[in-house]
């Protein structure tokens, strides 16, 4: 499937998650789209997913927001890690590239990271299945 934004054109490709070792997830980015965010931790941690959950934390507008979803991620005892510097996506592909090789992805609903990965799968969630996207 072909996707036009205006950051550019994407292809996507049916995927899911379970094709990769640890996932980072852009945490601000896919509990937008859930109209109950703490399922996202709560559904990680029942299903014992190797993830980093990355917070937006770059900003003073961020903090009431991150400072719950940290609690989260300790009330479920998940890895997390706060993006003091920069927006998470961009954070969670650093993270990700540095520390896999090619085996990890990025989950995002945000194509800057895909413009930032080279080494990195980034999988956004749409209508229920994950979707590995290529930047054309």
């Amino acid at each position: 499937m072909r996707v036009k934004t205006r950051k550019g054109v994407f292809e996507l490709a049916a995927d899911t998650w379970a094709n990769y070792r640890r996932l980072y997830v852009d945490v601000f980015s896919v509990a937008a789209s859930l109209s109950y965010p703490e399922e996202l931790f709560k559904s990680a941690a029942e299903a014992g997913i190797n993830a980093v959950f990355v917070i937006d934390a770059w900003h003073e507008s961020h903090m009431p927001l991150a400072r719950r979803y940290l609690e989260l991620c300790r009330r479920y005892g998940l890895e997390c890690r706060l993006s003091e510097q920069k927006p998470a996506e961009i954070y969670a592909v650093e993270l990700c590239e540095a520390e896999c090789n090619g085996e990890c992805a990025v989950v995002t609903r945000d194509y800057d990271a895909v413009l930032h990965a080279s080494k990195c799968a980034v999988l956004m969630p749409r209508g229920g299945r994950f979707w590995r996207v290529f930047k054309r």
